[in-house]
């Protein structure tokens, strides 16, 4: 084989091994969202690989070859949830404005987020099932966000544009109102998403800004 042919079918190699690891990724995405869909509706208990498999119409082993096991699907889903949050989030971060409206860009995301098939998984599975080592990391993660947003009521105390006397406690409340969606929200209804969440942080708005 002369040089150049080489260099075609190494060329031609690393595209497919690219497909493949892309195939193999969208599968797996298959299976953590159509596991986290289970998990919130039917409970993580309640929710078996066989039950998984039997959704997707492939066979147990095949969800082996992409995962762990079930307590490896919700870390994943888990991960996912956060992951995504964060990457969102982040494309905001560099908009400088006042601390009221970077807290509700902050929860326009999270809303969306906590609604996406992961997020409702997040909020309506407890990760009690997950083993200690990732409960800790995952609550890790939740505990950079209560931060972040600690750290823009701050902001807000100081440049006037949020009045509150317990900032934990306003950030708390803001929290369990957008986490308590899921139990709540319908997607068949006439209220969508995003005027769901808009409307709940209207009502923190006004709160925070009355005095």
């Amino acid at each position: 084989m002369s040089g150049s042919s080489k260099k075609r079918a190494t060329a031609s190699n690393w595209r497919d091994a690219s497909l493949r690891q892309d195939l193999h990724d969208a599968k797996r995405r298959l299976i953590l969202t159509q596991a986290a869909r289970m998990f919130a509706d039917d409970g993580f208990h309640q929710t078996t690989i066989e039950k998984i498999a039997s959704a997707l119409n492939v066979t147990k082993p095949t969800i082996y070859y992409y995962i762990e096991s079930k307590e490896d699907i919700l870390y994943k889903i888990l991960q996912l949830a956060l992951d995504e949050l964060d990457t969102a989030l982040a494309q905001n971060e560099s908009i400088r404005t006042y601390a009221i409206d970077r807290l509700e860009k902050f929860f326009h995301v999270y809303g969306e987020i906590i609604l996406s098939d992961f997020g409702f998984c997040m909020a309506l599975v407890t990760d009690r099932s997950l083993n200690v080592d990732h409960r800790k990391k995952l609550r890790s993660l939740k505990k950079e966000f209560e931060l972040r947003v600690r750290s823009i009521v701050a902001d807000g105390l100081r440049d006037g544009s949020i009045h509150v006397s317990n900032p934990r406690l306003f950030s708390n409340a803001l929290f369990g109102a957008y986490n308590w969606m899921p139990q709540w929200f319908s997607r068949s209804g006439s209220m969508t998403a995003e005027d769901a969440g808009r409307e709940i942080f209207k009502l923190f708005r006004q709160a925070a800004t009355s005095a």
